[in-house]
């Protein structure tokens, strides 16, 4: 006789799932969808922290970058991946967001102008600059993703 099949359990959801699941982080998971750039912050070589402001998309589980080839985050990321990304906040510092991850180069990613979800995000910052979308992708070709591993959101 056979026993009966058990019920499998949902997975638990990741802890960056959770932080962005909860009432406080409702202005953080609005902000990521609509924010057209957010700041990065890596560390040199050297140790010196360098933050950069940068344009994304996320997509619910990671952070999607583009750089040009010869950024200095490039060569940070490649020497020390752990990164950290914020967006601005409001006005008074009620609302804000700030993800730790780990950083690495995606050769898997589609240019941006072929990613339909940057390149629907990020149509109106670059008619704002006056680039053309191809030009743009060919500018800023390296993608980067970044995995969160820890989120404090409020």
């Amino acid at each position: 006789m056979s026993s009966p099949p058990r019920p499998t359990a949902e997975p638990a959801p990741s802890p960056v799932a959770a932080a962005l699941a909860t009432r406080e982080a409702a202005w953080a998971r609005r902000h990521l969808g609509i924010d057209k750039v957010a700041w990065l912050t890596t560390r040199s070589p050297d140790g010196r922290l360098q933050s950069s402001v940068i344009s994304y998309f996320w997509d619910g589980e990671t952070i999607l970058v583009y750089s040009q080839p010869t950024a200095p985050k490039l060569r940070n990321i490649a020497q020390d991946p752990a990164v950290a990304f914020h967006l601005s906040g409001d006005a008074y510092g009620d609302h804000g967001l700030v993800m730790e991850g780990v950083a690495a180069v995606d050769p898997s990613v589609p240019p941006g102008n072929v990613h339909q979800g940057f390149r629907e995000k990020h149509r109106e910052p670059l008619a704002h600059s006056n680039m053309d979308p191809a030009e743009a992708a060919a500018t800023f070709s390296v993608a980067i993703r970044i995995r969160p591993t820890r989120v404090r959101a409020w």
